[in-house]
């Protein structure tokens, strides 16, 4: 059925061109819905994403090649060709009239398994009619190609031929609306609606509306899906019963499952602007209702949720998150369950007793909630020896509250890194860079070290570490800390987002390194095309130059005032 399936996607994706008043697919969704998924504006979803550089440079990639000349690809192109030709029109013009009233998907989630109606709506009846003809012709054909012996059957109901195969396929077709499903009797409920028989739609269902508010203006694509109902099953119960008790799952994701906890329904939202898309998903879980406990993952006091991304030259990926393993010492009585909190504090005091003049607690009260990572290509030449493989540089960048922290982390490190050396036979060495003390670590290309590094990744790094203002440096290489310390410098205190917890990757700082750093790619490529040296460095320069085309891709978590936020955004504008 597969050259079915590539007629129902090349004309299911359509426009949501509605006026007020216009019929919306929703409606033909039964009420026992407890997941809905609707694409508001498809067709400018797609050619949103036709026109962007990095899909128009794919061709030149023999991989990409490979898939974009595979049977089901080709297959789906010829079908949008032979549409065209069938139905007069070019696939814009066609996707308006077969669907550009909407797609809406249904799914009832408290049976298995899980009937689920497929809804596409569209604005011209006859070319509606012509396409679904086209669609049970493509069935058929499939069928007869096929070791299965199934036929297409059809049977009345309500009026309506529903074509079926098997018990796990119904189609059907009222007036400018395709209908699918996987069971009989998610059809029939369809059918009921579309004839005014039927209990209720999907569109009664109050938090629907809600989640649709929640989605945002801007959404080309939403969803809604009924959690209060999944959190009924006791695998549910179980898991958020677990993470509040278990501190180490608390550290990691508390906040998200407290968020989780209060929500009754999840709404989701795909929106697209001319520098790029977003996908998120939102609860409707207020920041002022959060656990106070979870002041470990989200300030109360209107601090920022995270620091600034930190993006030094090159930089290749930024990480800032709030995390205050000062309040979760203090307030331990309070948070860890007795158990836990006596294995805790058996174990810190065998940690404080190789402490020199601090206790791990004063250290965990003394440092900030504040925690960034950076990686980026710096250009360093560190050693003369080369790695097998290079690894860009990185740093971590904590916070402090008192400067004693930093004190007690310069002599805990110099401790540990004059400890290390037994091990790994590097030399400590300091300089000053615009006024800062940096302390490195130098392994000896004469000497080999005690511990097994056959590819000599250790070449890689020269560990180094260094304080500026309130904030503690720990980077890779003497390179990647210099490059943080004007960063750090102009920044405020109160500079920041609201989020909790925010990354980002640049895909131009990884055409930089992949440009300097070509040798494993271009092995790599040797070995799996069986090309010689120059194409493969030649398809290798290439790749790097389109990475440079991807932008840059967000990750975030926030509380905000009225909701819960997950989000992943594509920005290929910058």
């Amino acid at each position: 059925m597969l050259r079915s399936f590539v007629v129902l996607l090349a004309l299911a994706c359509g426009p949501a061109i509605r006026a007020a008043d216009a019929p919306d697919p929703l409606r033909r969704i039964p009420v026992q819905a407890g997941f809905v998924f609707k694409i508001e504006n498809p067709r400018r979803f797609i050619e949103g994403l036709t026109k962007i550089d990095a899909y128009r440079g794919l061709e030149q990639f023999p991989q990409a090649r490979e898939i974009l000349e595979s049977t089901p690809v080709r297959r789906f192109f010829q079908t949008v060709r032979h549409l065209e030709k069938e139905l007069g029109a070019h696939w814009p013009e066609l996707l308006d009239k077969v669907a550009g009233r909407g797609i809406a998907v249904g799914v009832a989630i408290e049976k298995e398994p899980q009937p689920a109606v497929l809804v596409v709506e569209g604005t011209d009846e006859a070319t509606v009619a012509k396409a679904y003809g086209l669609f049970l012709d493509g069935i058929r054909e499939d069928l007869a190609r096929g070791e299965a012996k199934q036929e297409l059957n059809s049977k009345d109901h309500e009026g309506v031929s529903v074509s079926s195969t098997g018990k796990d396929f119904f189609s059907a077709r009222v007036g400018s609306t395709i209908y699918l499903s996987n069971r009989d009797a998610a059809m029939k409920e369809s059918l009921k609606l579309a004839t005014g028989k039927g209990s209720a739609p999907v569109t009664d269902r109050p938090q629907l509306a809600q989640a649709r508010a929640l989605a945002g203006p801007n959404a080309v694509a939403w969803g809604w899906l009924d959690f209060a109902k999944i959190k009924e099953s006791q695998q549910s119960k179980d898991f958020f019963a677990t993470t509040k008790k278990d501190i180490f799952q608390t550290m990691l994701f508390g906040s998200t499952a407290d968020a989780a906890r209060r929500a009754e329904f999840i709404a989701f939202a795909v929106e697209q602007t001319p520098k790029g898309y977003s996908w998120a998903v939102r609860l409707p879980a207020k920041r002022s209702e959060l656990d106070p406990n979870m002041a470990i993952h989200a300030p109360f006091k209107g601090e920022p949720g995270s620091r600034p991304l930190l993006r030094p030259s090159g930089v290749l990926y930024s990480q800032s998150m709030y995390l205050d393993l000062g309040y979760l010492w203090k307030e331990r009585k309070r948070i860890f369950n007795p158990e836990n909190l006596k294995d805790l504090e058996t174990g810190i005091a065998q940690i404080d007793k190789v402490l020199p003049n601090t206790t791990f607690g004063q250290l965990l009260e003394n440092s900030g909630p504040y925690h960034r990572f950076v990686a980026a290509h710096t250009g360093e030449k560190l050693y003369g020896t080369e790695p097998s493989q290079a690894i860009p540089p990185s740093a971590y960048v904590g916070s402090m509250r008192d400067a004693q922290y930093g004190e007690s982390m310069e002599a805990l490190l110099r401790a540990g890194g004059l400890i290390a050396g037994f091990q790994t036979g590097w030399k400590m060495s300091e300089e000053t860079f615009d006024g800062v003390k940096l302390v490195s670590y130098r392994f000896s290309e004469n000497v080999e070290p005690k511990f097994d590094d056959p590819e000599k990744l250790r070449f890689n790094a020269v560990p180094t570490f260094a304080i500026v203002g309130d904030s503690l440096i720990v980077g890779s290489t003497p390179g990647i800390v210099k490059l943080l310390i004007p960063e750090l410098r102009k920044e405020s205190k109160a500079s920041g987002s609201p989020a909790v917890w925010r990354a980002s990757a640049f895909a131009a700082g990884g055409a930089k390194f992949l440009d300097a750093n070509p040798e494993a790619t271009v092995t790599q490529a040797i070995l799996s095309q069986g090309i010689g040296l120059a194409e493969a460095k030649e398809q290798t320069k290439k790749l790097a130059a389109w990475l440079g085309t991807l932008g840059r891709f967000d990750v975030s978590i926030d509380h905000a005032a009225e909701y819960f936020e997950f989000k992943i955004a594509w920005n290929y504008g910058n």
